[in-house]
């Protein structure tokens, strides 16, 4: 089968479908995988899915309800605790008053990214660290886990991503933080052996708020032993929508729910620890989508994707 192909047929049902879009992550992180896997999945039911790029966490909370064409984000679970929690943003606090859970996806894991020297959160004090830019997903986390364990760098640079990573590389800050769940395709692509990092363990009691969880040794060709760190989850979101778009959002959550099987197959790793029956505390579920999960039954083959030889 030869993509360029399926994608011609894809494109041609598509004509008179539905029109929706997802806003995700940045093009190296996993949120955009899960995007165009659902977007993927979506085609052969007629629901055209644009899955769109973006800043981070806080700018999907704001885009589910303000950017033409979206009904659909991904964010980070402590984002949505900050946002009703922390934030004096009062335009934020007023869209994720109506905001809710379409389903709690996978396990985040938090990246603290060092060179040789560094071992643990602690190796931090007084030193460089990049913490993401500003109200993104990854700067909320960094400075929550510092405020809750004290740790104080003499410098906190507000970059993500690949400029981080080369910042890292050529010396210019001594630590970065990135999360997304591993493994992270910034890492698996863009480092080796020679650049002689590691993984720092985060592991503070003191973090109580996140999930425990550990990096397998080998998740990253560099990485010769496991790595405790913490975890936030992430969470696909939706505004409060009434009448067409809330039958939008509904069908949506019954193809991810029908595809669950072929998408732990042929997705992103991540799709093998999602349990589309979990439920968040402090989110409910979108009511549209609650209506619509005791008719849904799967189906264990996968979309229906018709193919041209």
């Amino acid at each position: 089968m030869k993509l360029p192909v399926l994608a011609i047929v894809l494109a041609m049902s598509l004509s008179s479908g539905t029109q929706m879009g997802i806003v995700t992550g940045g093009a190296t992180g996993t949120y955009i995988k899960i995007g165009e896997d659902i977007k993927k999945i979506a085609e052969p039911s007629r629901v055209s899915l644009q899955v769109l790029e973006s800043a981070g966490s806080i700018q999907n909370v704001f885009d589910v309800r303000r950017k033409r064409g979206v009904q659909l984000g991904i964010v980070q679970s402590d984002v949505l605790d900050y946002i009703r929690d922390i934030s004096d943003d009062n335009e934020l606090k007023a869209i994720a008053a109506k905001l809710a859970a379409v389903y709690p996806l996978y396990k985040e894991e938090v990246h603290v990214l060092g060179d040789l020297s560094l071992k643990t959160l602690n190796d931090l004090h007084g030193k460089r660290v990049a913490i993401g830019p500003q109200r993104s997903g990854t700067y909320l986390t960094a400075k929550t886990i510092f405020f809750q364990t004290g740790v104080t760098p003499s410098k906190e640079v507000f970059l993500g991503g690949k400029e981080a990573l080369e910042a890292l590389r050529k010396g210019e800050i001594d630590a970065m933080f990135y999360v997304a769940g591993a493994p992270a395709t910034l890492f698996s692509e863009n480092t080796t052996v020679d650049d002689k990092f590691q993984l720092l363990a985060v592991d503070d009691k003191a973090l109580d708020s996140y999930l425990t969880t550990v990096i397998p040794a080998g998740t990253y060709k560099w990485q010769e032993s496991e790595v405790r760190t913490v975890a936030v989850k992430a969470v696909l979101i939706t505004f409060s929508y009434a009448g067409e778009q809330c039958q939008n959002v509904a069908k949506v959550a019954q193809i991810i729910r029908e595809n669950k099987g072929w998408l732990d197959v042929n997705g992103h790793p991540k799709w093998r620890e999602v349990n589309l029956d979990e439920r968040l505390p402090k989110w409910p579920q979108y009511e549209c989508v609650a209506a619509t999960q005791e008719q849904s039954q799967p189906k264990p083959k996968g979309p229906n994707i018709k193919i041209v030889r």
